[in-house]
């Protein structure tokens, strides 16, 4: 039995032999190394910081790059195949080693250096050639990291220390992203993994499951680099626990569209600023044959829907929206998701449906993955634009509204100071609806005080916001657009609005309701409706089909009727007729209130002197402008 053994070991080696003298002979022909990499010839002594030990673990087969020293190299080719001929004492050694694999297999650890995320191998080069001839895709390893100085001028290297930095706590060993972004993405990503796995995570193989991605990743055939492709299955499918590898491979393959966009990002989302117009009639013929098309429309609601809050507000449009289109739409709810509970709701209500519409972007990773799954069923998030494939979102031009609230707090204030009340957020925020009321009252008067009051106003506790009323009194503000909040209560203050413009009493309170910005969804999800039923929306499945990546975003305004501007007539009649002029020119599109000069308040020149900004900078804005007040402590 040994001797037949040895025999095919022979066999096999003569085999790997012509493999590592055709790879040599290829590589070298085009002037290209034929032999091993060595880590000695890429690195300098004086720019290693340290030396740190790893625990001993399984690594990937295709993370070896190379060798140690340059002794090693001249025996291998490129990709580890043997180079000297049979006979030698190097070919009796492979000969043995491939005898005992395939006999017993090779149980002892190799010795590798760890620099700067791929393996050099110190001892253990003849396994490692036994092991990739057989296609093995891991081995065992003793592990050494060298750790490289920081270089500013090298791109890795800033990678590689935020990986450093991630690896102190990090559950994924060596894995190698593209970016100090992508690492701080797959911290949050774990962590919100983690808390769903809970007291599971101590018998989680982290390693394991990245080398099982890794085997699957490759016979999928994507181009996106595999750390980069992990973090996105990771935000997608979550952890990788019992799930078989035919359902691995089925996943990888769903991801592609996202894989795609991840490696190839648009500069900018596409954003489709008014409601799309009806494609072109069907003939008489085919619409006679064809069919009345109808549409199946599905509603996806967070947890803590009222008949009065903000998610309750959709439900009225929906509702709205069914009233209007009758028989031609089939629409319907689910209530109560969160993040946790979602895809599976989403998947057992939506699928098979046409059309999707998530309300709510905390759902956005569930709404990714069904849309991922279910390329049939348009999906449709509430959010800015994402870069997620065909998860295409609906947004509104809110600031249109907010601007005109501002000329009417400037037409209407007497002390020539208002307030624009909003919560505190410690992190960053868009500011196109702020920026947008201060310049609206500036537009009508220059000499006015705009403040934006964020002092002790909390983004969950909406009471607070009656303290910011009360400190926007002290300052001598006598107008303020403020959110809702439990106990106003305003005469004449429409129902479905959710922020007012409001005249302020001397002694700290709301005296009369003045305007409001307020969404019109019955408007929006009916034209969304008529949309797919006049084949509106297969441009998106046009655009899916592109080879290049795209990311698509609705991003309609008062045109479409999605937003209003409401008020009560208080104005002087040629004061309001001016407000009204304007409220029209802005439907029409000939007016642009991001209009320059506009500065910032570093002093940056945001928006030159004749010029308006473009829909994605108004879109994305964290600036604000350099006239306003900021109350913040």
């Amino acid at each position: 039995m040994q001797a037949a053994v040895k025999h095919t070991a022979r066999m096999e080696y003569d085999n790997a032999l012509r493999r590592g003298k055709r790879e040599y002979s290829t590589l070298t022909s085009k002037g290209e190394r034929g032999t091993l990499l060595v880590l000695d010839e890429l690195t300098q002594e004086s720019r290693i910081m340290a030396y740190v030990k790893q625990p001993t673990r399984e690594i990937s087969m295709n993370r070896i790059a190379g060798t140690y020293t340059s002794a090693r190299a001249r025996s291998f080719s490129a990709g580890f195949m043997p180079l000297y001929d049979s006979g030698t004492e190097f070919a009796g050694k492979w000969i043995a080693l491939c005898a005992a694999h395939m006999s017993e297999g090779l149980r002892d650890p190799i010795q590798v250096y760890e620099y700067m995320w791929n393996y050099y191998v110190i001892e253990g080069n003849k396994r490692v050639s036994v092991l990739k001839y057989f296609g093995a895709p891991s081995v065992r390893a003793e592990i050494t990291r060298m750790i490289p100085q920081m270089d500013a001028d090298e791109p890795d290297t800033a990678a590689y220390y935020a990986f450093l930095r991630y690896d102190r706590k990090g559950k994924f060993k060596n894995i190698h992203l593209s970016s100090a972004e992508r690492y701080e993405a797959l911290e949050k990503t774990e962590k919100v993994l983690l808390q769903k796995v809970g007291s599971q995570e101590n018998e989680i193989n982290f390693n394991s499951m990245f080398l099982r991605f890794e085997v699957a990743y490759a016979a999928a055939g994507s181009t996106l680099s595999l750390g980069d492709a992990f973090l996105e299955y990771l935000k997608v499918f979550g952890f990788i626990l019992a799930e078989p590898s035919s359902l691995l491979t089925e996943r990888i393959h769903d991801l592609k569209p996202q894989l795609e966009l991840t490696q190839s990002p648009p500069k900018e989302p596409t954003l489709l600023l008014e409601v799309q117009p009806d494609v072109q009639q069907q003939s008489l013929i085919s619409r006679l044959f064809s069919g009345r098309k109808t549409a199946e429309i599905v509603f996806a609601y967070e947890e803590g829907r009222t008949a009065d809050n903000w998610i309750g507000a959709h439900e009225k449009g929906r509702l709205e929206m069914q009233e209007v289109l009758g028989d031609e739409v089939s629409s319907s709810c689910i209530d109560g998701l969160t993040p946790e509970n979602s895809y599976e709701l989403i998947s057992q209500n939506a699928t098979g449906k046409d059309l999707l519409i998530v309300t709510s972007a905390r759902l956005a990773p569930a709404a990714l993955r069904f849309s991922l799954e279910n390329p049939d069923c348009i999906t449709l998030i509430y959010s800015r634009a994402r870069q997620d494939s065909r998860l295409n979102t609906y947004y509104g031009r809110y600031y249109e509204p907010v601007f005109l609230c501002g000329i009417t707090a400037g037409l209407a204030t007497k002390s020539g100071k208002v307030a624009y009340i909003t919560p505190y957020l410690t992190g960053g925020r868009h500011t196109s609806d702020i920026n947008a009321f201060a310049l609206g009252v500036k537009s009508v008067r220059p000499d006015a005080h705009v403040y934006l009051m964020m002092k002790n106003v909390s983004p969950i506790d909406p009471t607070t916001c009656e303290l910011g009323i009360r400190q926007s009194v002290e300052l001598g503000c006598d107008i303020a657009l403020t959110p809702d909040y439990p106990g106003l209560s305003m005469d004449a203050a429409p129902e479905g609005s959710f922020s007012f413009l409001l005249r302020l009493h001397a002694m700290g309170q709301p005296s009369e309701y003045l305007a409001s910005p307020t969404w019109n969804w019955g408007r929006y999800y009916t034209e969304i409706a008529r949309s797919y039923l006049n084949n509106s929306l297969e441009f998106l499945r046009i655009i899916d089909k592109r080879e290049e990546p795209s990311v698509t975003g609705f991003w309609w305004g008062m045109a479409s009727g999605a937003l209003e501007f409401r008020s009560v007539k208080f104005l002087h009649p040629i004061a309001d007729n001016l407000l009204q002029y304007i409220r029209s020119n802005i439907q029409l599109g000939r007016f642009k209130p991001f209009r320059g000069p506009i500065f910032d308040k570093n002093g940056m020149e945001r928006v030159s002197e004749h010029s308006a900004l473009r829909p994605y900078d108004i879109l994305y804005m964290e600036w604000l402008a350099d006239f306003i007040h900021i109350i913040a402590d």
